[in-house]
């Protein structure tokens, strides 16, 4: 009840301000002149200034894919390796690999709207052929298409040397942790 009444008083207040503030600004007449005058004489009109505020823009970073040495070297259920003697390596190197998601990533514009930034961690295979699949993202979830987009540019990865194990190419699991940061 309490509540209900304190909404009809808020509401009421809104009401006379905004009646208020039309009314002050209708009646603001700097030059003196009625409505009724001639406007022949006088220019009335009056520059006004509009600015926009900056849109927002946002940039996704790739971070350092650290391998995990305190593994063992061995194949989970699915028959891909955890940690391979020799990581897959994407072609060009980590330079190259920093390159390329940047310049495909586009950081979701609702995600840009709702301010949202964080690391996304993206897991997939790379397999004796250097094709990437199984791509997914682990950990926490960000929304607002920051997952979907860096899974969208990573299955669309060139392809990637190899992991191998005891000289022989393998398949093998790597994480890519993708940092989505708002830029003013």
């Amino acid at each position: 009840m309490r509540i209900n009444q304190l909404r009809q008083i808020f509401q009421a207040v809104a009401l006379a301000m905004g009646f208020s503030v039309l009314m002050v600004s209708c009646g603001d007449d700097q030059s003196g002149n009625s409505s009724t005058s001639d406007s022949k004489d006088k220019d009335t009109t009056k520059a006004t200034t509009v600015t926009t505020p900056k849109k927002k823009t946002g940039k996704a970073v790739l971070g350092t894919a650290t391998d995990d040495s305190q593994m063992k070297i061995e194949k989970d259920k699915m028959g891909y390796y955890v940690r391979a003697e020799k990581a897959p390596e994407y072609s060009g190197g980590q330079t190259s690999l920093e390159s390329y998601v940047q310049n495909n990533i586009e950081y979701p514009q609702d995600a840009i709207d709702n301010n949202v930034e964080g690391v996304v961690y993206v897991r997939f295979v790379v397999d004796e052929k250097g094709k990437v699949s199984n791509v997914s993202t682990v950990g926490n979830k960000l929304g607002y298409g920051l997952e979907e987009e860096a899974i969208k540019v990573v299955s669309n990865m060139p392809e990637w040397a190899a992991g191998e194990v005891k000289g022989k190419k393998v398949k093998a699991w790597r994480t890519l942790p993708v940092n989505y940061k708002l830029e003013s």
